[in-house]
């Protein structure tokens, strides 16, 4: 049976992952990333991102989720395509209000720049 109302807070009949940090609107989950459903706002995490894919990482929708309120997530085990290593980091979601891209903190204060 459905919940009585639920078309109006979930119209898309997506679970909410986060809050939009153009619009403010709500992002969900599709097959290929996470968006916000508002009309006009072209914001969007995609799931096939070369950001990620390069550190052998997945946006799944737990890193979205925290992208999302924190604007940051830590991720372990990253990999290095220079070194060939692993290292963690923190992952910075650095909005242009045009483009969404990402960069990396580390614990040392050194910081290594990257597209999505």
């Amino acid at each position: 049976m459905p919940v009585k109302g639920a078309e109006v807070l979930f119209p898309s009949g997506r679970e909410v992952v986060g809050k939009c940090p153009r619009c403010g609107g709500s992002v969900t989950e599709s097959k290929k990333g996470f968006f916000c459903g508002n009309d006009g706002c072209r914001f969007g995490l995609w799931k096939d991102n070369r950001f990620f894919a390069s550190k052998k990482k997945a946006l799944t929708k737990s890193v979205a989720a925290a992208l999302l309120k924190d604007g940051r997530v830590r991720l372990t085990g990253c990999y290095s395509e220079k070194t060939g290593k692993t290292y963690d980091a923190t992952v910075i979601l650095d909005d242009t209000g045009g483009h969404v891209n990402f960069r990396l903190e580390f614990d040392t204060g050194t910081k290594k720049r990257g597209g999505s």
